[in-house]
C-alpha cells in the first residue's frame, strides 16, 4: 500500500518548488553554465527542469567530445548521438561555438559539421581528432570551408584536403588559423604544369597561422599572402616544396623542421623574432646544399632583431666555413641569440665559436642566451 504524504510534507514540497532559484535563472545564465560542460549532459540537464526541457535546442556553444580510448560500441553511440543532435537542434538559433574531439570522426559526420558550423554563423570551429596513429582514409572537399562569420577554426586530424591550383579559402573574417596533421594534396586539372598554391588571400584578417604536421603533397610553391598576418609557425612539415611569404605586418616567424627549406619573402618589414630550430643528420653533412639552403633563408628573415636556434641548426652553420663566410650575415640589427638545447652541451663550444662570431661581426651590441630548458613548440586548442 503506498505511504500517503503528509499536509506538510507537501507544504514543504510546494515551498521549495516556489523557491527553486535554479528554474528561474535567465536563459542567459544557463547558457553560460553549460558552455562549462558537454553537450552529452546539456541533453540530460533538460531532466532536471520542465522549464529547461528545450534549452539545449538553442544552446549556441557545443562541446562533443569522446576518448580518449572509448570501445567500439561508444564509439558508434557517440556519432549517432552527434547526428541526432544537430538535426534536432533549433535551426534559427546562432552558433558560436563548436568544439569537437573524439578518436573516431567519419567522413560524414565530419562534412556533416562542418557544413553545420558553415552555415549557422558559428565563429569558433575546433575538430580535434584525439587518436596518435594515422588511421583516417579517404578525402575531403575543401570548398565546403566557407563562411563569412568564423573568426577561429582549429583542424587537427589526419584526413585529407583535395585542392587546386584555382582554389582559396573564403575566411573574411578569420583571425587565427591552426592546422594540423592535415594533407593538402594539389589536384592538377587537364595537366596543368602549375603547381603553385596560394590557400590564404581569402583571409584579409588572419593574424595567427600555425600549420603542424602537415603533408604537402604534389606542391611545388606554397604561398602565404597576408597583410594582416603577424606571426606564422611551419611546424614538422612534410614538403619538398618552396614557401613564399608575404607579410608586412608579420612579426614573429617560427620554423622547425627538416633542413630542406626553402623561403622567398616579399615585404616582412615588420618582422622582430625568430624562432629556426632543424635536424641535423650525418647524412647531411658532406651536402653543402643545406648550409646554402640555411643561409638563404637567414637572408630572408634578416630584419629580425631576436633570433633563437636549437644546437643542430648551429651545427648546421659550424659545416662549411668557407660557404658561411662567402658573404656577411645578412642580420646587421640582432639585438639576441639564444641557443636552446633539450639535451646537455657539448664540454666545449670552442667549435661553435666561429658561428657566435660570425653574427656578433654584423650586430656589434648582439647578447648571446643559452636555454637548457626551452618550452616546447606547440599550439593551444
Amino acid at each position: 500500500m503506498a505511504r500517503r504524504e503528509s499536509p506538510k510534507v507537501r507544504s514543504r514540497a510546494r515551498a521549495l518548488s516556489k523557491n527553486d532559484r535554479i528554474t528561474r535563472l535567465p536563459d542567459g545564465v544557463i547558457h553560460h553554465i553549460f558552455s562549462f560542460i558537454d553537450t552529452r549532459s546539456i541533453v540530460r540537464s533538460s531532466l532536471l527542469s520542465q522549464s529547461w526541457r528545450n534549452t539545449w535546442k538553442s544552446h549556441p556553444h557545443l562541446n562533443f567530445e569522446i576518448g580518449p580510448s572509448p570501445d567500439q560500441a561508444s564509439s558508434s553511440n557517440f556519432s549517432k548521438f552527434a547526428h541526432r543532435f544537430l538535426s534536432k537542434r533549433d535551426d534559427v538559433t546562432e552558433l558560436s561555438t563548436i568544439d569537437f574531439r573524439s578518436n573516431s570522426i567519419t567522413l560524414q559526420l565530419l562534412r556533416k559539421i562542418v557544413i553545420y558550423a558553415m552555415s549557422h554563423r558559428t565563429r569558433n570551429l575546433k575538430i580535434v581528432f584525439l587518436g596518435d596513429k594515422q588511421t583516417r582514409r579517404g578525402g575531403f572537399d575543401s570548398s565546403l570551408f566557407r563562411s563569412r562569420y568564423l573568426e577561429h577554426l582549429v583542424l587537427s586530424i589526419d584526413f585529407g584536403l583535395k585542392i587546386s591550383p584555382s582554389l582559396t579559402w573564403d575566411f573574411p573574417a578569420l583571425t587565427t588559423l591552426t592546422i594540423k596533421r592535415v594533407t593538402f594534396t594539389l589536384q592538377l586539372p587537364n595537366g596543368d604544369a602549375s603547381r603553385s598554391i596560394d590557400l590564404f588571400s581569402g583571409f584579409p584578417n588572419l593574424k595567427t597561422l600555425a600549420l603542424d604536421g602537415c603533408t604537402l603533397s604534389n606542391i611545388d610553391t606554397f604561398i602565404i599572402k597576408s597583410n594582416e598576418l603577424e606571426s606564422l609557425s611551419l611546424i614538422c612539415i612534410n614538403q619538398s616544396c618552396e614557401f613564399v611569404v608575404a607579410a608586412p605586418k608579420l612579426s614573429s616567424f617560427t620554423y622547425n623542421g627538416i633542413a630542406r627549406f626553402s623561403l622567398a619573402t616579399k615585404d616582412l618589414c615588420s618582422l622582430k623574432s625568430v624562432n629556426f630550430q632543424t635536424i641535423y643528420h650525418r647524412s647531411i653533412q658532406g651536402q653543402p646544399m643545406f648550409i646554402e639552403l640555411l643561409i638563404n633563408t637567414f637572408q630572408q628573415l634578416c630584419k629580425a632583431k631576436s633570433l633563437t636556434l636549437n644546437l643542430d641548426a648551429v651545427k648546421l652553420l659550424s659545416k662549411f666555413p668557407e660557404l658561411r663566410e662567402r658573404r656577411n650575415c645578412p642580420f646587421t640589427s640582432l639585438q639576441s641569440l639564444t641557443l636552446v638545447s633539450r639535451h646537455r652541451l657539448p664540454k666545449s663550444l670552442t667549435a661553435f665559436a666561429s658561428v657566435f662570431d660570425y653574427f656578433s661581426r654584423s650586430s656589434p651590441a648582439l647578447k648571446v642566451h643559452i636555454d637548457l630548458n626551452p618550452k616546447p613548440l606547440q599550439f593551444r586548442y
